[in-house]
């Protein structure tokens, strides 16, 4: 998901603790130094949501939007669901800013509705 997603749903929310969790952990084991992200997580609130089901969110940092523009990756990491599905998280940043979470399917057999368990990350480059 992209804050320029026409599928975005807005909303203005906290970070539930199981977000802002998957996000720390993701940043924290991310390729690149994203120190200054963590930092951002402390200000990050809701803006925007998947409107497809998926658990995918927009984030702001201290009421500031990311702008429009390149997303740069900042963490990537697959799981597989309960049910053996294959998805992948992706923490991106746009101008600066964590601007968000975005969730999807690997095998496009799933609509990753649910954060995936920490402890089921694995890098993208991980055999299985």
């Amino acid at each position: 998901m992209s804050t320029a997603s026409a599928r975005t749903v807005g909303t203005d929310r906290p970070l539930v603790d199981e977000e802002r969790a998957v996000l720390r952990w993701l940043l924290t084991h991310g390729t690149r130094d994203n120190a200054v992200y963590l930092r951002q997580l402390d200000a990050a609130r809701v803006v925007g949501h998947c409107g497809c089901g998926c658990a995918s969110i927009d984030v702001a940092v201290d009421g500031r939007r990311a702008p429009e523009g390149r997303m740069i990756v900042l963490a990537q990491f697959q799981w597989r669901t309960r049910e053996g599905h294959s998805c992948v998280a992706i923490v991106f940043e746009q101008g600066g800013l964590l601007a968000g979470l975005d969730l999807w399917s690997l095998d496009g057999r799933t609509v990753p509705s649910e954060l995936p368990p920490i402890d089921a990350l694995v890098p993208m480059d991980a055999p299985g």
